[in-house]
């Protein structure tokens, strides 16, 4: 069965967005009402979402079977996402640092124009304010003189949007979410 769904997540890795949706659609008439109504009610911004990450030398291989989607995109959908409860924050955990380090994104860094490269120098920036080394193998030579890395802010960034710790291209999704969206989940989490 492994080997089968490997084989799976590998062809419909290279499926088309549009494609995902329409076989998506049609397998949650049947099985699934509450992700056939999702899709229904947002066909565009569901194809958006079913595009994070696709079309790539290295597309996403997330999906091995229909009713796997509904688990993968969830959060991306507000009615969704207010009924999310745990977040799966990871390495920083602190409940007052976690709010300062997102305050301190929405206020300082966060700019829904910027292109990818500009977006990560803002985290490393925000990083490095909060005590963090900007790079990974900075951490790694002298973790004594870090709380932790870029990718552990990064973190915090993604659970508070997204509920995961582990999500395709966090940039992709916040372009998909929209700037109202991130703000207002960030502040929302931050009002806890």
């Amino acid at each position: 069965m492994v080997k089968l769904l490997d084989v799976s997540k590998n062809v419909i890795s290279k499926y088309s967005a549009e494609k995902i949706y329409d076989e998506t659609l049609k397998w949650a008439s049947k099985y699934d009402k509450e992700l056939e109504k999702l899709l229904n009610d947002n066909k565009e911004y569901s194809i958006k979402v079913l595009n994070i990450e696709r079309g790539k030398a290295k597309p996403r291989k997330d999906i091995a079977k229909w009713s796997d989607v509904k688990e993968i995109i969830s959060y991306m959908y507000e009615e969704e996402y207010s009924k999310m409860e745990n977040f799966e924050f990871q390495k920083i955990d602190n409940k007052e640092e976690i709010k300062e380090i997102l305050n301190s994104y929405i206020e300082n860094y966060f700019d829904i124009k910027d292109d990818k490269e500009t977006w990560f120098n803002k985290i490393k920036d925000l990083s490095e304010a909060q005590g963090y080394a900007r790079e990974v193998k900075e951490y790694k030579q002298e973790p004594e003189k870090y709380k932790g890395h870029v990718g552990d802010v990064s973190t915090v960034i993604r659970v508070a949007l997204t509920t995961k710790h582990n999500t395709p291209d966090l940039y992709e999704i916040m372009q998909v979410l929209g700037k109202d969206t991130i703000e207002n989940r960030i502040n929302n989490y931050i009002k806890r």
